[in-house]
């Protein structure tokens, strides 16, 4: 049910965009007209309603689109998502239980994490590691895990290949507000 809510509400959010992008254009598109009365803008004039309303329509299945990619979908309902790189994810299911998932589809429960330059270091959860170990270290690029058993283990290994250290790390909500919010909240579906 959270899913349709949230659904509509996208639907929503994209017309009232598309709307907004639409007039813009139109705008722009009747200010040239009046530059150059010559032109192919100046037509737009004529046809303001059906401009915009198929621009609006063109626009909003645009915007539909670009929300199920890979760079626009950031979960319907109670998931959501956090792009890492290499058309790889962070997931979080009711608020709660972050995981990432490679491509074999075997999926790990993380707690904190960070990202960056085509790898991901996480601390896993503890009771549903399966005595992988604590933390692991994601290539995103090669899509394999290494893990480590302690932090003791991830320390010397961060030490040795230049790894961050985990009190760098941040809980998956920070991730998700750092990525989704500001500009992209109010431009994009």
């Amino acid at each position: 049910m959270e899913v349709l809510f949230h659904f509509i509400f996208e639907l929503i959010k994209i017309s009232i965009l598309a709307s907004i992008y639409t007039t813009l254009l139109l705008l722009v598109l009747s200010v040239i007209g009046r530059l150059k009365p010559n032109s192919l803008c100046n037509s737009v004039k004529q046809n303001k309603t059906k401009f915009w309303l198929l621009g609006g329509f063109i626009i909003s299945a645009g915007l539909l689109v670009y929300m199920f990619t890979y760079w626009g979908n950031h979960g319907m309902g109670d998931s959501a998502k956090v792009p890492v790189g290499h058309f790889k994810e962070v997931r979080q299911i009711n608020g709660t239980d972050s995981y990432i998932q490679n491509s074999d589809g075997e999926q790990l429960g993380i707690e904190n994490f960070v990202f960056g330059n085509s790898w991901l270091y996480a601390e896993t959860q503890r009771k549903f590691n399966g005595g992988k170990g604590d933390y692991v270290v994601w290539d995103l690029q090669n899509d394999h895990w290494t893990f480590y058993k302690t932090k003791a283990d991830y320390l010397m290994a961060a030490g040795q290949n230049n790894y961050p250290m985990p009190d760098r790390f941040e809980e998956f909500g920070d991730h998700y507000k750092r990525h989704w919010h500001g500009w992209r909240f109010w431009l994009l579906p």
